[in-house]
């Protein structure tokens, strides 16, 4: 498996508004796409933790090339204090009960 995380810093203000955009260009999409997972946003505002889990890297790649992330930084523009941090992971460990 392969997890791309993203980490966003919100400015004053625009937390709230700046998760639900996630929402509607990110998480709505990735649930759709082929080798999709899991799609987690964690939040420590005015921080947030986006989490996507893809059955390889190839299918992750082919999300980020519907444009997702251009039409989401469209919109988040004005909300963030700087671009966002990518970091990808692959699974070493896991377990679920």
């Amino acid at each position: 498996m392969y997890t791309a995380t993203m980490t966003y810093n919100f400015r004053p203000g625009s937390f709230e508004e700046g998760c639900k955009v996630w929402e509607e260009e990110v998480f709505n999409l990735a649930k759709e796409q082929p080798g999709f997972i899991r799609m987690q946003l964690l939040v420590k505002p005015p921080q947030a933790l986006a989490m996507g889990t893809w059955s390889s890297n190839s299918c992750a790649r082919k999300f980020m090339e519907t444009g997702v992330f251009k039409r989401l930084m469209a919109r988040l523009e004005t909300m963030v204090v700087s671009r966002p941090e990518q970091t990808i992971w692959d699974l070493k460990l896991f377990a679920e009960k």
